[in-house]
């Protein structure tokens, strides 16, 4: 059959394809919002952070403030060192002879350094009192003590020969090129090296005796200085002093990232300070006291101060460790608003402390900040109510 063989060899029909897919549809303008969004936010927040993180080879101008308290103060020459910064506001001669033999001495804590003081220095003095802050080292606007030399081994085995460590290995069995590890109490920033300078400055300043002011965590270095000089003091006043729990978080300075960020960002340092120290201080303020912070090498030196606070110094047996320690007139100001934790706190130090003055006062951790007048009225009055030293 012809139709057969026609149909026998005609080749095999394809089957129908199926259309293609359609193509994806662009994603709509609402999907994409939220990734330009966050990409523009992280855009923002590197560029307003990045110019304060990175290192400059140009250091910034001073603020005024900051730079107004330098030139009111000067660098005391110590020998030995390290160098502390001071700053002395006099009274008037006729109000200086009425008040009699006064000298005040503040000891500001981590961080505050004597800037933080300037006011409640000129209103002692307005009040007849000559008064002085000194900064520790390495705190305020007192330079970072130099670091000891480091043994360099590269620079050993280049001056002595690759076979010097084998010989001194098998002379005296030790490991050459190690570094002892320093012993806390050695450190520079210890209490016992702080208040050898505190001494030093003392002579300098030719205010013995004196009425002594500790401000948080200068209690440590200054019953250490207390103790090794007993007739340079007159009385000692506390204000929030604290062994172990500084009111600025200095911690966070040894953080890599989150250290320069405290230091390098306005906004979160000032923060910081009204978190962690006082209620009310302004912009200008806080930024002294951050130009203060980032001066060479002084981040570090806090950071080391903090390390080396004596974390198991006991008030109660510091007061009875001498007669002369027992006898002495202390006065105790705690902030009454800052929180109860700090209350319970205050509470403990009046109770290692039998027979001191205690007092609150309306101001935060910091109260030379932002309750000046009251804090200088009460040392006033406190001083001047004691016998006159000669």
């Amino acid at each position: 059959m012809p139709g057969a063989a026609v149909a026998a060899g005609a080749p095999d029909e394809e089957p129908p394809r199926s259309p293609p897919p359609p193509p994806p549809r662009p994603g709509s303008l609402a999907s994409a919002l939220p990734f330009w969004f966050y990409l523009a936010a992280v855009v923002t927040v590197l560029a307003l952070l990045l110019p304060h993180l990175l290192p400059s080879s140009v250091s910034p101008p001073l603020p005024p403030l900051l730079r107004l308290h330098i030139s009111e103060g000067r660098l005391l020459k110590l020998h030995p060192g390290p160098d502390l910064f001071s700053v002395t506001s006099r009274p008037a001669a006729a109000s200086a002879s009425a008040a009699g033999h006064h000298p005040v001495l503040f000891l500001p804590g981590l961080a505050a350094g004597s800037f933080s003081f300037r006011r409640v220095l000129t209103s002692l003095s307005s009040r007849g009192i000559l008064a002085a802050a000194v900064d520790l080292p390495g705190q305020g606007l007192s330079p970072a003590p130099a670091s000891p030399p480091r043994t360099n081994p590269f620079r050993e085995i280049k001056n002595r020969g690759i076979f010097h460590a084998f010989e001194h290995l098998v002379e005296t069995g030790e490991v050459p090129f190690q570094e002892p590890a320093p012993e806390p109490s050695h450190s520079q920033y210890a209490a016992a090296e702080a208040a050898a300078s505190v001494a030093r400055a003392v002579d300098a300043l030719g205010l013995a005796p004196v009425h002594l002011v500790l401000h948080d965590s200068a209690l440590v270095a200054g019953a250490a200085f207390v103790s090794a000089n007993p007739a340079a003091v007159q009385s000692v006043t506390l204000i929030d002093g604290t062994a172990i729990l500084p009111a600025f978080p200095v911690a966070v300075l040894g953080m890599p990232v989150l250290g320069r960020m405290v230091v390098g960002v306005p906004a979160l340092f000032k923060g910081l300070l009204y978190l962690c120290c006082t209620r009310r201080v302004a912009s200008e303020e806080a930024e002294a006291h951050r130009a203060a912070m980032r001066e060479e090498g002084k981040r570090e030196a806090l950071f080391e101060s903090w390390k080396a606070l004596n974390q198991s110094f006991d008030l109660k047996e510091w007061r009875g460790s001498s007669e002369a320690v027992r006898n002495l007139p202390i006065m105790v100001m705690w902030s009454g608003s800052w929180s109860d934790r700090w209350i319970d706190e205050g509470k403990k130090v009046a109770m290692a402390l039998p027979g001191a003055k205690f007092i609150y006062h309306s101001g935060g951790r910091w109260p030379q900040e932002d309750a000046y007048d009251e804090i200088s009225k009460l040392i006033a009055e406190f001083v001047t109510s004691l016998p006159t030293s000669v």
